[in-house]
């Protein structure tokens, strides 16, 4: 037992559509609690994983699950009911950041700037102009989220989103969001505390799911030729975000930059930990390795249940 953490319980899996991204952060993970010595397990959430967990009674669960339920505020109000405590944001924090139009009504309401949206069931309710962004309500890793330029593409495109949201609450509706045209931007954020900024040019149209996993389909870097009122403008927004949503822990904060105008897209409450995942380099950026990462993150979820 190190680091006063004690046993650490790595939950992954799930049957979400990100749950190959969520097998690959949890291995990462693995590594490194091997590597320090942390004594852990790891549990699949399938079947009874529940009884599993409170089977093995962990000081802490690391939760390495992406969208769906993982993500969504399921998981963790299972182990709030159970008392167990867990990494990352609670219920509300997770299940506001999962939904991105309620997202980014709080991203208005607190006067942070987000692109235009509209929440449709078809190309015929579309009032906002073309290019926009068509993607699921609820869902992650870029999957069915397609920008739309030309009329004629608009149904298809509603119709992947649909079938791939994870939330059944916003069944039938997917979400149209203006296209911001620029540079794509992103603020990973510990304990409130903003990392460096980090800049993704994709090789493919814009950041997807290929982008994202796939060695050698992006790069990734600190932004040098970012003016510093704007680069700290984006950081300050990112924690404005971060805590008007009421997240703790870790998370990332997706922007678009046009111009010296920044838009906030949305939060993620459980960053990937892959080996081309952006919450690792950052941290690297302000000089926080890997193994270091992971014991803030378990770290911050004990302190969260010594104050409850």
């Amino acid at each position: 037992m190190k680091s006063g953490i004690g046993k650490v319980l790595l939950l992954t899996g799930g049957d979400s559509a990100e749950r190959d991204i969520s097998l690959a952060t949890a291995e990462n993970i693995r590594a490194a609690l091997l590597e320090m010595g942390i004594e852990h397990v790891t549990l699949h959430a399938e079947g009874d994983f529940i009884g599993g967990v409170i089977k093995e009674n962990p000081d802490v669960v690391f939760i390495a699950m992406h969208g769906g339920s993982g993500e969504n505020g399921c998981i963790q109000a299972v182990l709030e009911y159970a008392g167990i405590t867990y990494t990352g944001s609670g219920v509300l924090a997770s299940a506001v950041c999962m939904n991105k139009d309620v997202s980014k009504k709080i991203f208005e309401f607190h006067k942070i700037r987000t692109p235009s949206w509209q929440l449709i069931g078809s190309a015929a309710e579309l009032k906002i102009g073309l290019p926009v962004v068509i993607k699921p309500v609820a869902g992650g890793s870029t999957i069915a989220v397609t920008i739309v330029r030309e009329k004629s593409a608009l149904q298809k495109a509603v119709s992947e989103a649909l079938e791939a949201s994870d939330d059944p609450d916003s069944a039938g509706r997917v979400m149209a969001e203006k296209y911001i045209p620029g540079r794509e931007m992103t603020v990973g954020i510990i304990d409130g505390k903003a990392l460096p900024l980090l800049e993704i040019i994709s090789k493919t149209d814009f950041y997807d799911y290929k982008a994202k996993y796939e060695p050698g389909m992006s790069e990734h870097g600190e932004p040098r030729d970012i003016p510093e009122k704007l680069y700290k403008g984006m950081q300050e927004a990112a924690q404005k975000a971060f805590a008007a949503a009421g997240c703790r822990g870790v998370g990332r904060v997706d922007f678009r930059l046009n111009g010296n105008a920044y838009y906030i897209l949305e939060i993620n409450t459980i960053p990937g930990m892959t080996k081309t995942s952006l919450l690792p380099e950052a941290a690297g950026i302000a000089g926080i390795d890997f193994n270091t990462l992971i014991t803030r993150i378990l770290q911050s979820a004990k302190n969260k249940a010594k104050k409850k």
